[in-house]
């Protein structure tokens, strides 16, 4: 009995060790590292791209540095008529729609201001880069996420004028897996 028990053991750990083999393969990070100042663990994961319009892009990431968690996202946004950079101010809200109803509402960490750049061309094409925005994420949102896939997402950001408004954006089905695979890199 104690035999067959051992066995089994020796097989679950040598399952669940595949398993976690084949998992990390597949995470690629910017920073896995414990900083010799603080002594504290950080991963970044390379962001991958959820969202993908002619109008807005979105790349996203995790991070984890000990026990607190952030999704950093960096925005494109762009049009054909000029326009002066928008920003992101702190406490902006971040709201994801799952596929079960539920959302999840984070807000962002920092003020970050948009810098413009304009792509020359007929007709030339104006561009807002948002980089490096955070939103820390508690640890009951983290388990929202493997709850259920992401739908959509809605991003606030504000005009220079001051006005905030926001704009919506769909996740195609072959991006909805993004978010949970990454923040399963982290975890």
């Amino acid at each position: 009995m104690k035999t067959k028990r051992l066995l089994l053991t020796g097989l679950m750990t040598a399952l669940s060790l595949f398993t976690l083999d084949i998992q990390a393969q597949n995470c690629k990070y910017k920073i896995n590292e414990i900083d010799k100042f603080t002594n504290k663990y950080t991963k970044l994961t390379k962001p991958e791209k959820v969202i993908g319009t002619f109008y807005t892009t979105g790349e996203f990431s995790v991070k984890k540095t000990d026990t607190s968690y952030f999704f950093i996202f960096d925005y494109v946004l762009s049009s054909y008529s000029n326009f002066d950079p928008y920003s992101i101010k702190k406490s902006a809200q971040l709201i994801f729609l799952l596929e079960n109803g539920e959302t999840v509402t984070l807000n962002s960490a920092d003020d970050i201001n948009g810098t413009k750049k304009t792509v020359i061309g007929l007709p030339p094409v104006y561009m807002c880069y948002l980089t490096n925005v955070s939103y820390p994420v508690t640890k009951n949102q983290v388990e929202q996420f493997f709850k259920s896939k992401v739908k959509s997402i809605r991003f606030y950001r504000t005009e220079s004028n001051g006005k905030e408004d926001y704009l919506d954006n769909e996740i195609k089905k072959r991006n909805q897996d993004d978010i949970q695979n990454l923040i399963k890199c982290v975890i």
